[in-house]
């Protein structure tokens, strides 16, 4: 059920080559003229992740046991996501639902092409996002303060480790006492020379689960709040990143071993013994058939003032959580917003939590997510966004393209780490100038 976008629109998307510019008619304007048409048959929705997929199909049946409105689930991967959403922009036809990420919500709110929730939530008593993380709710909101999509989940990044490979080695088990250092020492014992097991594993497209952590927990930073600032070169980022290039040095696996393998695989496969892994890997973690032997801590922290405890802000967490978006070219809104509303609800967030999909946005309703398995404990993911750790959203601008651009400078750094800190002062350069377009 898909619908033409404006002309207008098509043609701002098309000159610029990507989805950005204004359309001519807004997306409430969108939603009104299409409310009184054709009902939806089937509802198109769309996900990159094919490990919460089940999960997904499963709420939206039980919204249509009493919407009678089918919801077809379908999953694309990442890359390929974006790409079906930028032709679907240029071809007026995007699917009807889909998530929404930090990285781009903004051209797509920018364009038109999302609808505009503000007249729903504002008679929707199923939806008040003062009981979302904040956040994540300002993610999806634009400019002018208009909400173009319901928070679905957030995402806290947590050290998973091999038990018995730390047994093997007779190194205690990470706990909230380990600090960057630690975590350093212990993976270069638990690395071997002959390559057959690795102390850790993290390599550059593992921004948010890798050394943005390291970066803010040392007190650095990516981008400045006001967004036109790169903070690569900042003294205490290229500090963060220098420890991050004595691990990658030390104790991780080539990149172009970590590259081609994946982190996860080296993880789950018993080749590494460490490795920061966001929440979204759980449903296929707690899958696997070692997973019984895996434990799961919160981060390391930096003891920046040398007094031996974790004080406010030396662990960090970067967290980031994903939206519940709609085509402003919808045939039928009114049944695709019931359809968010009711995966929004805090009975849906609840629902999504049980099923173990993921963490759920809806405030409180992720302890469920916690008890949806008794293989692994999964409890440091919830402690660090209950007061572990400090929570820093994942860093993102307007335009992002710097973001990819960072990460694949970076493989320079990873391939000679004797070069960190000048990639790092490269990147803010390039970055800034990105940001001043």
């Amino acid at each position: 059920m898909k619908r033409k976008v404006v002309a207008l629109i098509l043609t701002a998307i098309m000159a610029a080559g990507m989805v950005t510019g204004c359309g001519s008619n807004s997306a409430s304007e969108t939603a009104e003229g299409n409310s009184a048409g054709e009902k939806a048959e089937v509802i198109d929705l769309k996900v990159w992740d094919s490990k919460q997929k089940d999960g997904i199909q499963t709420i939206c049946d039980e919204w249509t046991e009493t919407s009678g409105v089918d919801v077809k689930v379908e999953v694309v991967d990442w890359d390929n996501y974006w790409t079906l959403l930028e032709a679907g922009a240029s071809g007026g036809e995007m699917p009807d639902l889909f998530w929404m990420h930090s990285q781009y919500v903004q051209k797509y709110m920018d364009a038109g092409l999302l609808l505009k929730l503000d007249d729903y939530i504002a008679e929707d008593d199923a939806i008040d996002l003062n009981n979302y993380y904040q956040d994540i709710v300002n993610i999806y909101k634009s400019s002018d303060g208009s909400q173009y999509a319901v928070p679905k989940d957030y995402d806290t990044i947590a050290l998973w480790y091999n038990k018995s490979m730390f047994d093997e080695a007779g190194i205690a088990y990470p706990d909230e006492t380990w600090t960057w250092e630690t975590m350093y020492e212990a993976g270069a014992k638990l690395n071997k020379a002959d390559s057959s097991q690795y102390g850790m594993v993290g390599n550059t497209d593992a921004n948010q689960e890798g050394y943005y952590n390291i970066i803010y927990s040392y007190g650095g930073y990516v981008i400045n709040d006001a967004k036109d600032k790169s903070g690569y070169d900042d003294p205490k980022t290229l500090e963060a990143m220098e420890m991050y290039g004595k691990m990658i040095e030390d104790c991780m696996a080539p990149q172009s071993v970590m590259a081609e393998t994946g982190n996860a695989d080296l993880f789950t496969s018993n080749t590494a013994a460490m490795g920061m892994f966001g929440s979204w890997y759980v449903p296929s973690f707690k899958e696997n058939e070692g997973a019984s032997n895996w434990g799961v801590s919160v981060l390391p922290y930096h003891d920046a003032n040398g007094n031996g405890q974790c004080d406010e802000g030396e662990r960090v967490s970067i967290y980031n959580g994903l939206g519940w978006s709609a085509s402003a070219g919808t045939e039928d809104p009114d049944a695709v917003y019931d359809l968010i509303s009711f995966l929004g609800s805090k009975e849906g967030q609840l629902r999504q939590a049980e099923l173990g999909v993921t963490m759920s946005a809806y405030v409180g309703t992720s302890k469920a997510w916690k008890n949806s398995t008794d293989v692994i404990d999964l409890s440091a993911y919830l402690d660090e966004a209950e007061g572990a750790a400090t929570l820093v959203i994942m860093p993102s601008s307007r335009n992002a393209v710097w973001a990819e651009e960072a990460k694949q400078s970076f493989v320079a750094a990873w391939n000679d780490t004797s070069t960190m800190a000048d990639v790092c002062r490269s990147i803010a350069d390039s970055m800034n100038a990105s940001l001043a377009q």
